[in-house]
């Protein structure tokens, strides 16, 4: 798990072969407890998630994760950095995206009282979205580590 520390806007780019992308119009900053800060530069280009689309996998997935996909994105491009010099490798790259993908849909219960079903809920949705996400990436991303 981790936290993002900016929210930088994205620019439209035209399409490439079919596919939609994006340019950081500022850094993408994320505090990860598994890699520490990871930096992703003003003017990256990122696809977000790749989810398939497959009808079902896309209802449930789709359109989720833009930012936790551009930081999984850049860690899946050489030389493989946070972006401050430490050298990432692919599993390592996959759990820092399963966190990310965790810690932003689920709710932090800490400051509350007492805990909602609700709640509970959302953060039970959460915790499965985020190994979903995990096993995409660990059974299909082997094709875009470059």
């Amino acid at each position: 798990m981790g936290k993002f520390l900016t929210e930088p806007p994205f620019k439209r780019l035209p399409d490439k072969d079919g596919r939609r992308q994006w340019e950081l119009t500022g850094k993408l900053i994320y505090e990860s407890n598994t890699v520490d800060i990871i930096v992703v530069p003003k003017g990256y280009v990122t696809d977000f998630s790749s989810v398939p689309r497959l009808p079902f996998v896309y209802w449930l997935f789709g359109g989720r994760g833009d930012l936790e996909g551009a930081l999984h994105d850049f860690l899946y491009t050489a030389p493989h950095t946070n972006g401050a010099g430490l050298t990432i490798d692919r599993a390592t790259a996959d759990r820092v995206l399963r966190g990310a993908r965790y810690s932003c849909d689920r709710i932090d219960t800490s400051e509350y009282e007492s805990v909602t079903i609700a709640a509970l809920l959302n953060n039970a949705w959460a915790y499965f979205g985020a190994w979903c996400f995990w096993a995409g990436v660990r059974l299909f991303g082997w094709r875009h580590w470059g």
